[in-house]
């Protein structure tokens, strides 16, 4: 937040994870078709960047860039930026199979238009395993259309649950969904497969990942010769 006041540590914490919370909110709800993905901030002496994830770049900027530049002045007035003390750059994911925050938009979009949750998730299974991902799981919880609130777990390929690599390796992204019995809650998992550029997946593998490489070619063992030969033969 653009503020020139000195306040705590503490507070500063509190004020910038309110800030991301309303980002991540207002993002939500004005970028429905976009495949909104989440966004991350780069902070400078004079200026706070927003680097805006999506899957459908041109629904974000809007015909001549005129929604960006509404999107921009709305924050600017909200938090008391100056005019050039922010700026919006929107991402364009190259698979977004393989994001979880884009799937998990994605799945939030068809329940609210009414498709049955065993379809929707399903279809967002698919998607992910056909973008290359190893394995994928969605958790469905709440009121499913019943009284009682249950929790669904849908799963495809393999994943992993445990371990440093759990946190390296595979993308989690949460959304909540609003209707008239109650809220539902989804939570997407994708493993993704391993890609020495990082481009499409994780640059190193599993940890108990075994390579067995093949054997060297054997040289014959040099013939052992006594000291005065080697100086005969050299003179």
């Amino acid at each position: 937040m653009n503020k020139t006041t000195q306040i705590s540590k503490k507070r500063k914490f509190v004020a910038d994870g309110v800030f991301e919370a309303e980002l991540h909110s207002l993002f939500s709800r004005i970028l429905p078709d976009a495949g909104y993905a989440g966004f991350y901030l780069k902070r400078t002496l004079t200026q706070v960047v927003i680097h805006l994830k999506a899957t459908n770049s041109r629904a974000v900027l809007g015909e001549e860039s005129r929604k960006i530049r509404e999107i921009t002045s709305l924050i600017q007035k909200r938090f008391g930026f100056s005019k050039d003390g922010l700026e919006i750059k929107v991402e364009k994911i190259q698979k977004a199979g393989l994001c979880a925050p884009a799937q998990a938009e994605l799945l939030k979009k068809k329940l609210l238009d009414q498709v049955p949750v065993r379809t929707a998730a399903n279809a967002v299974l698919k998607e992910i395993t056909s973008a290359g991902a190893v394995g994928a799981e969605i958790i469905i919880s709440g009121k499913l259309g019943q009284q009682r609130a249950k929790s669904m777990k849908y799963r495809a390929g393999y994943i992993i649950s445990t371990g440093q690599p759990k946190n390296d390796m595979v993308d989690v992204s949460m959304r909540h969904v609003f209707f008239k019995q109650g809220m539902i809650g989804v939570k997407v998992k994708i493993f993704k497969q391993y890609d020495p550029s990082g481009i499409t997946g994780v640059p190193f593998q599993l940890p108990d990942k075994v390579t067995i490489r093949d054997p060297k070619q054997e040289t014959p063992a040099e013939e052992i010769r006594r000291p005065d030969e080697i100086r005969r033969q050299k003179e």
